[in-house]
């Protein structure tokens, strides 16, 4: 994913049941890409501003692990 192109727009993590849910929107056709998973107990003993690079970085990765299987296949 480039950083470039792609923007988070909004990171919401529910405390309570572990919920994330990060919002990606893309710089030039405005696609809007929502990813949702649950996080394990220990990833929430960190301060706000780590656990939201950590949600982030985890969405992107998601993101990129499922864009692969959209890459064309080698002729």
């Amino acid at each position: 994913m480039r950083k470039h192109l792609w923007q988070v727009d909004r990171v919401l993590v529910d405390l309570e049941d572990r919920d994330a849910t990060v919002s990606l929107v893309h710089h030039i056709s405005l696609s809007e890409i929502t990813v949702r998973f649950r996080l394990r107990p220990e990833q929430l003993d960190d301060t706000a501003t780590a656990l939201r690079r950590r949600v982030e970085a985890l969405a992107a990765e998601i993101v990129l692990d499922l864009g692969s299987y959209l890459d064309p296949a080698p002729d």
